[in-house]
């Protein structure tokens, strides 16, 4: 499992694993239906270099939180840092 250290103050954003390679975290606010009004974040991790397998999330990151790779073959867990 790898940690995925994301500064919450911004949304798109290049961020540090633990083992010390990189990638993209990007968020992208999904609507749903007009009546229902209901929204949620998807958030894109795609490793720099292809390195890991990348993610797809639906919903807020919280500290701690596990996310399992596309293809389930990696996890990363939330880590929030502030820079």
């Amino acid at each position: 499992m790898l940690t995925i250290n994301v500064n919450g103050n911004l949304g798109n954003q290049e961020v540090m694993l633990s083992d010390n390679t990189s990638g993209t975290l990007t968020g992208v606010r999904i609507f749903g239906s007009v009546i229902g009004g209901n929204q949620v974040i998807q958030w894109t991790f795609i490793s720099t270099g292809h390195k890991h397998e990348g993610f797809v999330y639906a919903g807020d990151l919280r500290e701690g939180l596990v996310i399992n790779s596309m293809n389930g073959n990696g996890q990363y867990k939330v880590h929030f840092v502030q820079e």
